[in-house]
């Protein structure tokens, strides 16, 4: 079973303390949903798990890997989708995951890399620009980056955002599937209603710290 271990961990830009010793603990098949006002940290906390901000105080380990030392391998177990997509516009969704597995060293023939497509319902513009892509439609593709990645963790900035209705239900089902299959999930969101669907545990981020409490959050 995976475990995801932080500890004492601190952050700041400048003067501007952002995290302020956060804890967290969890296990394989657990979601954490972060909540919080902007600017409360929740995208530095996931920055930071993504290994793509150095620790600068406390411990983060993954599976047995210490992320001061081993973020290379704690980035081969994760997969982190932004707001950003990071897709090239010139490319199609088969050429973007051909150019992710590479990438990723990940062993996938292109028949894979289509059932991937197929999976997040974009089989009609699987040889098209992804340039042309509406925000929901490259939300997508850059999950079809989980279904083949096959991550132990998986960080998610606002993933309900771009969605419809039926977009928010799919979502919730990938990300079920990815649950039990073992996988850990930590989100930040603004939606409860949107998340409410899935199994989670509710964190609230107010003052650099995490808290089960909502009130946490009030002034």
């Amino acid at each position: 079973m995976a475990k995801l271990a932080v500890t004492g961990l601190h952050h700041r830009f400048g003067r501007h303390k952002v995290l302020r010793g956060v804890e967290l603990s969890m296990h394989s098949g657990e979601c954490v949903v972060l909540f919080g006002d902007n600017g409360s940290g929740k995208s530095t906390l996931l920055t930071l798990l993504s290994t793509r901000f150095a620790l600068q105080k406390g411990q983060y380990i993954l599976d047995g890997l210490d992320s001061r030392s081993q973020g290379e391998e704690i980035r081969s177990k994760s997969v982190f989708i932004s707001h950003n997509s990071h897709l090239y516009g010139h490319l199609t969704p088969v050429e973007n995951l051909l150019f992710f597995t590479e990438l990723r060293q990940l062993d996938c023939s292109k028949e894979t890399i289509r059932k991937a497509i197929d999976n997040v319902g974009l089989t009609r513009f699987a040889d098209r620009p992804s340039r042309w892509f509406s925000a929901g439609m490259k939300k997508r593709l850059t999950l079809a980056r989980v279904l083949l990645a096959k991550p132990t963790l998986l960080l998610l900035d606002e993933p309900y955002s771009a969605l419809d209705t039926q977009g928010v239900t799919w979502l919730n089902n990938i990300l079920a599937d990815f649950l039990s299959n073992s996988g850990m999930i930590i989100m930040a969101s603004h939606d409860p209603q949107r998340v409410a669907a899935l199994s989670h545990t509710p964190l609230f981020l107010k003052k650099g710290q995490l808290s089960t409490k909502k009130e946490a959050l009030s002034c």
